[in-house]
């Protein structure tokens, strides 16, 4: 949770970050600073520096004086953020195995039951958000929050294509299913079970996407 006192242009990276995540900034489309200064009621120059820490992270191409391009994705971006992704949330599992208390359990389950509701309608959206929220929560127990941040940071434009390509025919079903052994493991104080799963995890979330880059839509 941000402090009263962020700075504006650090508040406005993170909700541009969220709006790309959410599809209201397209994956490909051009953003002039006319419109971001008009849509979040801010200065240019908080725009301009959210932006230029945005560039740096991969998330927004700049263009000199021609605002910002959201960037496509392809097969290799998702393969190199997939490749971070199962590292990291592996280490971050182990660790939370063992460091969660019945407390954090009880948060954890109650996000991922929150995302079992979800995920059984039809709105791609907020399976995606209800998804991000589950392992947010998660992560957040291991206290690393450099790992968290760094996870945050990069799941924009991967939350945005999901949220435009959809799942696979299995895909909800096993992801209900990995995060029961997630919390399962976790439960038992087994961290190394934790972090196979949570590898599983990620590597089936991508190859999940990579399959759905490849159908024709």
């Amino acid at each position: 949770m941000q402090r009263i006192n962020t700075p504006t242009y650090v508040r406005l990276r993170e909700q541009i970050r969220a709006d790309i995540a959410a599809g209201i900034w397209p994956l490909g489309a051009h953003i002039t600073l006319a419109q971001m200064v008009e849509r979040y009621e801010v200065s240019l120059n908080p725009v301009r520096e959210a932006l230029l820490h945005l560039q740096g992270e991969g998330i927004i191409d700049m263009q000199m004086h021609r605002g910002a391009v959201i960037p496509t994705v392809d097969a290799a971006y998702i393969a190199n953020i997939y490749d971070m992704r199962g590292a990291i949330e592996q280490m971050l599992a182990a660790k939370v195995a063992a460091l969660a208390t019945p407390e954090d359990i009880e948060r954890i389950d109650a996000a991922r039951l929150h995302y079992e509701e979800v995920v059984s309608g039809d709105d791609t959206g907020a399976s995606v958000a209800a998804n991000r929220e589950f392992h947010r929560v998660f992560n957040q127990v291991a206290g690393n929050q450099p790992a968290v941040d760094v996870l945050g940071s990069r799941s924009s434009l991967v939350d945005a294509l999901r949220r435009s390509l959809g799942y696979g025919p299995q895909r909800k079903d096993a992801v209900i299913a990995q995060h029961r052994k997630l919390v399962a493991a976790v439960r038992k104080g087994d961290g190394a079970l934790a972090a196979r799963i949570a590898l599983d995890h990620a590597e089936s979330a991508r190859d999940d996407l990579l399959r759905m880059i490849e159908t024709p839509h």
